[in-house]
């Protein structure tokens, strides 16, 4: 039965359609994806959620050495201003070169697709004639184009130096293989190539340079190269790189997932409960912690998200305005009360869940919620779940809640989430990303 909008100039949205080169995910209700990322963060301290290809570590290795070449060879101002541009311009250059090699062949999800690939699309072309270099790739290209996505690893890895853009000693072997292994008389052509692509007074750059085609840039360059091209000394130095040059638990969990992945585990919470009962090989007790954090985590994830999602939908279903009574009783029966209280008691029990204490936004929230929800009853624990998403969209720059109260009525605040229509999935805490740069490196 549908109701009259009392206030429909809060309910009702003129949506435009999503810039298709943007990098755009949908905020969550409860800030757990946020909480995800961090405790993927202390599993894997140097990757990110986006750091999933091992060549493009190399691309922008190379595109920020390139940079420091060009700033010479063309007289430039020696600062990240001008470095960022520069890379920018590499960054267009090398998209360019990746769609000439695949015949203009490449959508999102392909192995080959950069960030950005859509951007490229629309100013690549068929033919021999010079393209042009001076378009957006991607908006905010700094910032969600590759330099945005893999910089901080790059300096966490001290592949790049600390609060710089340039390339550090420890980086410096995997530039220099960029092209190809050391012999091979080409190399310099192709960096020559390059250059000219980063020289600004030029807004087109030619199909062919220096005896080079666009089309083999692309080839030497593009996302699999490494393995298609059997690249097997460069895939040993970022191995050396990102494995063995990582401080953390990073080369035991990659082993963990080898060992998985042989027994056809691919779903990261069987990973876990195999891993904390030592069947991908010994797990150190600090190890261990975190491990299990992550694991008790994702189960409070699922039950929450299930709970708020639950909730949501009950006031979408009811016409967007249902009674509380009535939402209370239909999201939280017994049974998945229960799941819950018992999820949250086994996350308050790991001596690791002190790791939130120390988040900046949201964490220690999140633990006083857990806290609250193991003994809750239905109307407490819908109170403390609606009042957690409140504070967490109050502090997203003010935010409104996706629900809003009208006495003892509730009444749909933002129409547009549908994630209530799907079961939750348990979060990858990167497992997803190693098992990526693993295959990238031929070790998978």
């Amino acid at each position: 039965m549908l109701a009259p909008l009392t206030r429909p100039e809060s309910a009702l949205f003129w949506v435009a359609p999503l810039d298709q080169s943007t990098e755009f995910t949908p905020e969550d209700p409860l800030a757990l994806d946020y909480l995800s990322q961090q405790v993927g963060l202390w599993l894997f301290a140097n990757l990110t959620t986006r750091t999933s290809r091992a060549q493009n570590y190399a691309v922008v290795l190379y595109g920020l050495d390139l940079a420091d070449k060009a700033i010479t060879e063309y007289r430039l101002a020696s600062d990240d201003e001008t470095r960022e541009k520069l890379f920018e311009r590499w960054e267009r250059f090398w998209a360019l070169a990746v769609l000439e090699s695949r015949e203009g062949n490449l959508s999102r999800g392909d192995p080959d697709a950069m960030r950005g690939v859509l951007g490229a699309k629309r100013h690549w072309r068929k033919g021999t004639g010079p393209l042009g270099l001076d378009f957006k790739l991607i908006s905010r290209q700094t910032e969600l184009g590759s330099l945005g996505a893999y910089l901080s690893s790059l300096r966490a890895y001290r592949l790049v130096v600390p609060g710089t853009l340039r390339v550090s000693a420890a980086g410096r072997d995997i530039v220099e293989a960029f092209w190809d292994e050391a012999g091979n008389p080409r190399t310099g052509s192709y960096e020559s190539y390059a250059l000219r692509a980063l020289d600004q007074k030029h807004p087109q750059i030619d199909r062919k340079h220096s005896g080079i085609s666009l089309e083999r840039v692309g080839e030497r360059s593009r996302l699999t190269a490494l393995g298609e091209l059997g690249r097997r000394p460069q895939q040993a130095r970022l191995w050396k790189a990102l494995f063995e040059g990582a401080h953390d638990y990073t080369l035991t969990l990659a082993g963990f997932l080898r060992s998985a992945s042989k027994a056809g585990v691919e779903e990261p919470r069987e990973f876990l409960e195999a891993a904390l009962q030592q069947r991908w090989g010994p797990v150190e007790p600090e190890l261990h912690e975190q491990l299990e954090v992550a694991l008790r985590f994702g189960d409070v994830r699922w039950e929450l998200l299930s709970r708020f999602n639950a909730m949501y939908g009950h006031v979408w279903e009811s016409g967007w305005k249902a009674r509380r009574s009535d939402t209370v009783a239909s999201a939280f029966p017994r049974a998945a009360l229960a799941s819950l209280q018992t999820a949250c008691q086994a996350l308050y029990d790991v001596a690791g869940k002190h790791r939130f204490q120390s988040l900046d936004v949201h964490g220690q929230p999140f633990l006083r919620l857990v806290d609250f929800l193991r003994t809750a009853g239905p109307s407490d624990a819908f109170e403390a779940i609606f009042r957690f998403h409140q504070d967490v969209q109050r502090s997203r720059r003010g935010g409104g809640s996706w629900i809003r109260e009208e006495g003892d009525q509730l009444v749909m605040g933002l129409a547009s989430y549908s994630g209530f229509r799907q079961e939750p999935d348990f979060p990858s805490f990167k497992f997803n990303v190693v098992r990526q740069l693993m295959r990238d490196l031929g070790k998978l």
